[in-house]
């Protein structure tokens, strides 16, 4: 492949990051907050819809994952396709949080409904489209050389996209401009799923592997199934138990502890922040340039380090050094406590970043699994979609039992009381207590537990350097 079409693609590629990034990090920063403090949603159907949520994002992923390696569908099977047919639907999706369906009271049953389909509409495009985005990913190469390119990319779009939050933040003045908050949040979805569209109409690899190929490789797979009588539904679990290996347990159980602690940073860091640094202390500019340095510098960091640590050291040391930093870092501000405002700052601000930096580089150990499994069962065509499904099976449920269980934490402290004006003084302090050990400690403990899991990834280099799957 020549140089040129390899920039063409990386380029092109990485506008499914910029569109998905543009919308998640917007929805990741506002939705609790928004349900909880703005629309008012009671605490049992917030929780409950957080069930509802983490059960389905159980179901989609492998479903999904499933269709999209094996079905005979273009829209499924076709990788670039299901990006862009799905795009304008999931830009869709992502509207549904930001305008209420009626004049919401405190505590109504319809908020909890809103907030329970907005949430399971939103995962399912968005599991659909970047499934399809990462398939592409592991399989356009196995260079590790390129891979980073296509993750160089893909990061300075993602910087691009992080900036949605920081512009939010200033025309909507952090929610009290509503309305300009969901103008804004419509000319996002429209300029997300434009940069979608590019991806699924212009990304090319090798022409020589035609979708034709690919669907006879298919049929052939389906008379061999016929054969030994595996069957549609003994295709599945044979699938998972060849892709169940020690190292993509291993990893799962380290994404779904990085995920974990990337979400309460998402959620919680506005809300924590707003009760710990004090309003005398920084200018409302300077709380809104904070807030929104939280999404846009775990991307910056990622590009400059893409080049010089990850190819010098490689991804495996890079994240478990992580890892220890996170851990001296969280003990020193316990130690220097919660009245020293700028080093707080300094401390929420890193600590976002070094959750979301080390996310940034785990589409690289997955491919190296992915790359793996196909050389030991020799496929003709990789399982990509379904160990990227079967990965979202056991760590997107961290997506809800992040806020789940810090909402159920700092209720203890009257939190509740807190939205409801009802909080006394003394209440008030034991909660901004609370709320300081819990942004202490939290990164103290999922860092141990990943430090753990981290050191049973057995695969850290990777090994090939061939293409291995062609979508034209």
């Amino acid at each position: 492949m020549a140089c040129n079409s390899i920039d063409r693609n990386a380029f092109f590629l990485s506008m499914t990051i910029f569109g998905a990034g543009l919308m998640s990090c917007v929805f990741r920063f506002y939705y609790v907050k928004l349900f909880l403090d703005h629309y008012n949603i009671s605490q049992p159907w917030f929780q409950f819809a957080q069930v509802v949520y983490l059960l389905w994002n159980a179901i989609n992923d492998p479903l999904f994952a499933y269709f999209q390696d094996n079905s005979d569908i273009v829209f499924f099977r076709s990788r670039r396709h299901s990006i862009l047919y799905g795009a304008p639907f999931f830009a869709l999706s992502f509207l549904l949080f930001w305008f209420p369906w009626g004049q919401y009271q405190s505590h109504h049953w319809l908020i909890g409904v809103h907030f329970m389909v907005a949430l399971c509409c939103y995962d399912s495009l968005y599991t659909f489209v970047l499934l399809a985005y990462c398939a592409l990913f592991a399989e356009i190469s196995k260079d590790l050389d390129y891979r980073l390119t296509l993750t160089r990319y893909s990061q300075i779009a993602g910087v691009f996209g992080s900036c949605a939050v920081t512009v939010v933040e200033f025309v909507s003045n952090g929610l009290d401009d509503f309305q300009a908050f969901q103008m804004c949040c419509i000319f996002i979805a429209f300029l997300a799923w434009i940069s979608m569209h590019f991806t699924g109409k212009h990304v090319r690899t090798n022409p020589s592997y035609s979708y034709a190929k690919i669907m006879s490789t298919s049929t052939e797979n389906e008379f061999s199934k016929s054969d030994t009588n595996e069957g549609m539904f003994g295709e599945p679990g044979k699938q998972l138990r060849e892709i169940l290996t020690g190292d993509f347990i291993a990893f799962v159980a380290t994404n779904f502890l990085q995920i974990l602690h990337m979400e309460y940073g998402a959620n919680f860091m506005v809300i924590f922040g707003d009760q710990l640094i004090p309003a005398g202390d920084i200018s409302d500019v300077t709380r809104k340039l904070v807030y929104g340095s939280t999404a846009l510098l775990p991307t910056v960091m990622a590009v400059l380090c893409l080049s010089s640590v990850v190819s010098q050291y490689g991804y495996y040391d890079m994240i478990m050094w992580t890892y220890v930093v996170n851990i001296i870092l969280a003990i020193g501000m316990f130690f220097i406590g919660q009245s020293h405002t700028w080093i707080l700052v300094a401390f929420f601000i890193i600590d976002r970043c070094l959750s979301s930096f080390v996310f940034s580089f785990f589409n690289l150990p997955l491919s190296d699994i992915i790359d793996r499994d196909q050389e030991k069962y020799d496929r003709k065509t990789p399982l990509s979609s379904s160990v990227f499904g079967y990965n979202a099976l056991f760590t997107k449920p961290a997506i809800s039992v992040a806020p789940m269980f810090v909402v159920a934490l700092l209720n203890g402290y009257g939190y509740e009381s807190l939205q409801n004006g009802s909080l006394t003084d003394t209440g008030h302090e034991h909660l901004r207590n609370a709320m300081f050990n819990i942004s202490c400690f939290f990164p103290i403990i999922l860092s141990a537990c990943r430090i753990y899991t981290w050191s049973k990834y057995r695969i850290r280099h990777s090994h090939t350097q061939v293409a291995k799957h062609i979508e034209s």
